[in-house]
């Protein structure tokens, strides 16, 4: 389906769409950055908010569906401890060389428990960008492998991604900040979650292949656009712009500084959230305009 914001949700037009008091986290991409989220998640589940869905871009899709799937917290971050980028990237004269990325497959076909989008606990979207009309593409149902696969495809770095006739790459392309999908879900309070909105100032080395080059001009164009920003409800911006996007070795400070910039935020939410309760409660009322707020 054709959305009016350009953006194509595949096999389901809505989840969640029953307006519930929670939290729909819309997980943006960055790398290594992207361990701040599990800070998040890590501070939801530790106050007892209600997450009601999950949209993920990139890093953002691996680790929202890992925990829509059950997978610990802790869990996860052992795994990143213990990733290194040449495990799934390889290099050649000092550069990185695009390749199949079926290591992350493999990565998710051994640690899920789920095979497929639809199965995870909490209704998840998976953010893609369509190579041919350079707009994000949603999976809600689907293959996991596949999904993150595709979700991942930085280009430059990974081969696209083949799936049901289109070409799918890396999510971050069309939606560093997939708040817009996460938006249509109905399905609470829309936080979203940038850890990436220093992307390509010292993240790749000087050297790095045009394709590299290209897509972080993209997104520095898309990181300083608007648009994503006001469909979110609450934004964050945790502190990680100082993690390299290849560094793993910090997924403990990057967690940390997830978990910091959501503690700031609860303000907010908790005021967002008791506004809902009180129109759920209250027939015929109106909810009070709840200002967007950019936490940082």
């Amino acid at each position: 389906m054709a959305g009016s914001s350009g953006d194509t949700l595949c096999q389901s037009e809505q989840l969640g769409a029953d307006g519930a008091a929670g939290v729909v986290l819309a997980l943006g991409g960055g790398f290594s950055r992207g361990f701040a989220h599990l800070g998040v998640l890590e501070v939801l589940q530790q106050e007892r908010i209600k997450i009601t869905g999950i949209v993920g871009t990139s890093i953002g899709s691996l680790l929202g569906a890992a925990f829509a799937d059950g997978i610990q917290i802790g869990e996860l971050c052992d795994l990143g401890r213990r990733v290194r980028i040449r495990d799934f990237i390889r290099f050649g004269r000092s550069q990185p060389q695009a390749q199949q990325n079926d290591r992350i497959g493999q990565f998710v076909r051994e640690w899920f428990h789920s095979n497929h989008i639809e199965q995870l606990a909490i209704p998840t979207a998976i953010v893609t960008t369509d190579i041919d009309t350079c707009a994000p593409y949603v999976l809600t149902r689907g293959p996991l492998d596949v999904a993150i696969r595709a979700s991942c495809a930085f280009p430059g770095l990974f081969e696209p991604v083949e799936f049901e006739g289109r070409t799918l790459a890396d999510g971050c392309i069309a939606a560093p900040v997939p708040t817009v999908t996460a938006a249509r879900m109905n399905a609470g309070c829309v936080l979203g979650v940038a850890v990436n909105s220093g992307v390509g100032t010292a993240s790749f080395a000087a050297g790095t292949v045009p394709t590299i080059k290209r897509t972080l001009e993209i997104l520095r164009g898309k990181m300083l656009s608007p648009a994503w920003v006001r469909k979110a409800d609450l934004m964050l911006e945790p502190e990680v712009q100082q993690i390299g996007w290849s560094d793993f070795s910090r997924v403990d400070e990057a967690r940390a500084a997830g978990a910091e910039a959501m503690r700031r935020a609860l303000p907010y939410l908790r005021e967002w959230l008791a506004r809902r309760s009180q129109r759920k409660s209250a027939p015929g009322s109106t909810l009070g305009q709840v200002e967007n707020h950019l936490v940082s």
